[in-house]
């Protein structure tokens, strides 16, 4: 399952990049990568971390979502918490403790 993710949001990072008229070497330089993590995510070889992605919905100029609307529906329901667990596999406990508090955060607003 999570093969099938990393390669959906891979294909629309490609997409994306391509719209812009970016190489993957001009995002790599964006992001602060190698060029071939560029390439990796886009073949679903690599998922990135979440902050690579808000960095890289900011440079696409779309919101965070966008980036997922290509996973497969079942996929977006069933593994919510999957998801963010390998999407903050990449931070420290204090950058995860974080983002926990803004999803509590947010959480709250919306009740």
């Amino acid at each position: 399952m999570r093969y099938e993710l990393a390669l959906a949001i891979g294909k629309t990072i490609a997409r994306w990049r391509k719209a812009q008229g970016m190489t993957q070497e001009q995002l790599a330089l964006a992001l602060d990568v190698d060029p071939i993590t560029v390439s990796r995510f886009e073949r679903g070889v690599t998922l990135p971390s979440l902050p690579t992605l808000h960095r890289m919905s900011g440079i696409f100029g779309i919101p965070l979502a966008r980036l997922f609307e290509d996973a497969p529906l079942e996929n977006r329901l069933r593994n919510d918490a999957e998801l963010l667990a390998a999407l903050m596999g990449s931070l420290s406990n204090a950058e995860k403790d974080f983002v926990f508090e803004m999803i509590k955060r947010f959480c709250a607003l919306k009740k």
